[in-house]
């Protein structure tokens, strides 16, 4: 669908492009669906594995990750780590644990937080999060 025009040619404006990663696949098939509910031009890729997302974020471009905290491989807060050594995209912590829980120090390379909850009303504040660090 044309979102605007410039010169008479019409153009569709691109979506944020995030990479989600997270080592549950319910949990990719659920944030995709509901943040595509709320804005159809985002345009999410899903990553189980946290290695894999390091050769995605090597290979394409990303204006956000989000990621779970607590995976087999590589925790959410290292994987800000290694992302951020390399590229400055901003990174929003999403998961099940309690941020006092994690101990800030290791959350460099972490630039939000969002818990997820139960209730699917929390994927509004994960969509305002996006929306307001990706500056799209």
């Amino acid at each position: 669908m044309p979102r605007g025009s410039e010169k008479g040619i019409m153009y569709e404006k691109e979506g944020i492009k995030i990479l989600h990663v997270d080592d549950e696949e319910s949990q990719l098939l659920f944030t995709k669906h509901f943040l595509r509910t709320l804005d159809d031009s985002i345009i999410v890729d899903s990553i189980l594995d946290p290695h894999d997302a390091l050769i995605q974020v090597n290979n394409n471009h990303y204006d956000i990750i989000v990621s779970d905290y607590k995976m087999d491989k590589l925790n959410g807060v290292q994987l800000a780590i290694q992302i951020k050594k390399k590229k400055n995209i901003p990174f929003i912590l999403y998961t099940g644990h309690d941020i006092e829980l994690l101990d800030s120090p290791l959350l460099s390379g972490v630039d939000y937080y969002v818990k997820k909850e139960i209730d699917p009303s929390h994927y509004h504040l994960l969509y305002n999060r996006i929306k307001l660090i990706s500056n799209i």
